[in-house]
């Protein structure tokens, strides 16, 4: 028996050990830099989920695994570029990020500023040649939509087909189903954008009674823009008050009935992922109640027999919850310029009134002499955090010169610009003693600010 289970363990960690991809990387231009490598959780909320970590040696190079159990995109992003690749389970694969672009100070101010994507170099791999054949769908793709861009002939409904059967005859010999799928639902897109199918059979061809690829890209781009806004033309048919009634009263059970009686919505898992769609797009529109839509994603989350919706649902959660007050706001990890590393936690116990700024900022620089003040009254009972996205040695000569004695933390990167919805410097946030959001955003020192620190402080 001993002898049995021995064997059974040693089989199991074979199987596991072929059972993860191996990743070789060569970076020349990122010699002795962390390189973290992310995918996506889902095409919905593009939440990163971080797969691997790993440091290249003097000359660039890196080996890392990673579990997968499903064809991924792979991605690792640094200031300016975003380098992807794809990968499936089972596999070897040799990458190259050939190229190293650090952002300006301008871009470091710009929290809406988009990195530029580009498809790592991928080598020598087993089982991954797909990552040029989908390069290559990609930019016939991109040939044909410049073609009738460049030609003015979006009207020509002859001159699209033409170029359309030429894309679609191009498209042949794949060997991988991921690669099939990919092309067959970038073709779609082409159809849905040149509009030579109706909707409705464009519907009914590639969505009634297919599986749902939940991992592949070409197929989640094209549901989103067939599906874009779907909420609102459901209030404008005959059931529409009806409908508005059932989302804004977060009834699960009978939006799901309205909109199965279409056809193309009577799969349960299809029809909640795309209730789930529209929950997250809506959010931010006035539409329909933030809280409603709230318990929409909720109840799906905990209703849902399938996994990805369930993952979807609990992404979406978070990223309704991320900035309402009541709620505990994104978490942090940033130097502060003395060189400690600081948390959202490091301030527990105390009210905290946290600014996100640019010390080269003239609104900002204006609302530190007003913060100064505010911190002398108030500093015992309220911890003042300003997050600059400036060069360390800036702000630190920025605090030291004008005498501001409160916590400054360095933030080089903009994803937690886009955490916190900076659209502007300064913005503000008010957080609670137990770590929760008091006032999301907060006023500014020049909003009478004062006046909720008095309440709080006393």
């Amino acid at each position: 028996m001993k002898s049995f289970l021995f064997f059974a363990c040693l089989l199991l960690s074979v199987i596991n050990a072929y059972s993860q991809t191996h990743i070789r990387i060569s970076a020349p231009k990122y010699k002795s830099d962390v390189l973290t490598l992310y995918t996506y959780d889902n095409y919905i909320v593009k939440s990163e989920k971080k797969l691997a970590e790993c440091e290249t040696d003097s000359i660039g190079n890196a080996s890392v695994t990673v579990d997968i159990d499903d064809v991924e995109c792979i991605f690792m992003h640094h200031e300016k570029l975003i380098y992807y690749f794809f990968a499936q389970p089972y596999s070897d694969i040799n990458v190259e990020f050939p190229e190293k672009m650090l952002l300006d100070n301008k871009e470091k101010l710009n929290p809406f500023f988009e990195p530029v994507y580009l498809a790592a170099n991928v080598t020598a791999t087993s089982g991954n040649s797909f990552n040029s054949q989908m390069l290559d769908i990609d930019s016939k793709s991109d040939h044909v939509i410049l073609s009738v861009a460049k030609n003015k002939k979006e009207n020509d409904r002859h001159f699209k087909d033409s170029l359309l059967a030429v894309f679609k005859n191009s498209l042949t010999g794949y060997n991988n189903e991921f690669v099939s799928d990919y092309a067959k639902y970038r073709t779609a897109a082409m159809e849905y954008l040149f509009k030579t199918k109706r909707l409705k059979d464009l519907q009914n061809e590639y969505f009634v009674g297919k599986p749902i690829l939940y991992k592949n890209p070409a197929y989640c781009e094209l549901l989103n823009h067939v599906n874009e806004k779907y909420f609102l033309h459901c209030t404008q048919q005959a059931h529409g008050n009806d409908f508005r009634n059932a989302v804004n009263k977060g009834n699960l059970a009978e939006i799901r009935k309205i909109l199965n009686r279409d056809e193309y919505l009577q799969d349960k898992d299809f029809c909640d992922f795309l209730i789930l769609q529209n929950a997250y797009s809506e959010f931010y529109d006035s539409n329909f109640s933030r809280s409603a839509l709230l318990e929409i994603v909720n109840l799906i989350a905990k209703e849902t027999a399938s996994r990805h919706n369930r993952i979807i649902a609990e992404d979406i959660r978070k990223a309704f919850v991320n900035l309402l007050a009541g709620y505990s706001p994104p978490d942090f990890d940033l130097q502060d310029i003395e060189g400690n590393r600081k948390s959202l936690k490091s301030f527990h116990g105390k009210y905290v009134y946290l600014g996100f700024f640019s010390v080269n900022s003239y609104g900002c620089i204006q609302d530190f002499y007003l913060m100064k003040h505010l911190y002398e009254k108030f500093g015992k009972k309220i911890h003042f955090v300003s997050v600059c996205i400036d060069d360390k040695s800036d702000i630190e000569h920025f605090a030291e010169v004008e005498k501001m004695n409160w916590t400054f933390l360095v933030c080089n990167n903009n994803k937690l610009l886009k955490k916190y919805d900076v659209r502007t410097f300064p913005t503000y946030y008010l957080i609670d003693k137990e770590g929760k959001l008091l006032k999301s955003p907060a006023p500014s020192p020049s909003e009478d600010i004062d006046k909720i620190f008095e309440s709080i402080a006393n």
